[in-house]
């Protein structure tokens, strides 16, 4: 897992969610439909964190966005 992804998902999660705890929950345990069904901590430690960080970018540039869940 490349470190630090986590951490930069979770800055950007939060600018949408700032609930932390709904955060952790979110990255360790919803599946993401726009990403294969895998959860964030699966891309993460599959190499694959910079698809959720680009996900996460372009529900932030949309407005209003909503973290997505399975």
């Amino acid at each position: 897992m490349r470190q630090g992804i986590v951490r930069r998902v979770a800055d950007l999660a939060l600018q949408i969610e700032p609930d932390r705890a709904a955060v952790i929950e979110w990255i360790l345990h919803s599946p993401l439909p726009a990403l294969d069904g895998q959860t964030t901590f699966e891309l993460a430690c599959e190499g694959q964190g910079e698809r959720v960080v680009a996900l996460l970018d372009t529900l932030l540039r949309q407005g209003d966005p909503v973290l997505p869940r399975g």
